[in-house]
């Protein structure tokens, strides 16, 4: 299993951070309880779940299917979908959301948070001998 968000730094890990519902108002994004300015608006692109992603979905396990980061960071499972077929690009977009190289990140909710942690251990399975994806 692995952490959702560690340092760069291998012997330091940081535990999971989770964003607390409870804390958010209703209508207010998780991930806009980031700290400090954003520099850019998010496209509309960004804020929609594009077509390849949607027949990714579709193709993966009905059990594995990451229906709230979809919801939820559209932009985020737009990535995964563009990288999953091509395995080194898939494990470093896992990274990018796994290790926390800028610091300071809350972390994704615990729905979101699952299924990351579930698309991985698909993601590791197809790589397994014999196993193919």
């Amino acid at each position: 299993m692995f952490s959702l968000f560690r340092t760069s730094k291998p012997d330091q890990v940081t535990t999971l951070n989770l964003v607390d519902s409870a804390r958010t108002t209703s209508g207010q994004n998780p991930s806009s309880l980031r700290a400090g300015p954003r520099h850019t608006l998010p496209s509309e692109q960004d804020r929609t779940l594009s077509a390849p992603a949607r027949q990714w979905l579709r193709r993966l396990p009905t059990r594995d299917r990451p229906l709230a980061l979809c919801s939820m960071y559209p932009r985020l499972a737009n990535r995964l979908a563009a990288a999953w077929e091509d395995p080194a690009q898939a494990e470093a977009v896992f990274e990018e959301l796994m290790i926390d190289r800028r610091g300071g990140r809350l972390g994704f909710a615990p729905l979101v948070a699952g299924e990351l942690m579930r698309l991985h251990l698909l993601h590791e399975k197809r790589l397994e001998p014999g196993k193919g994806g």
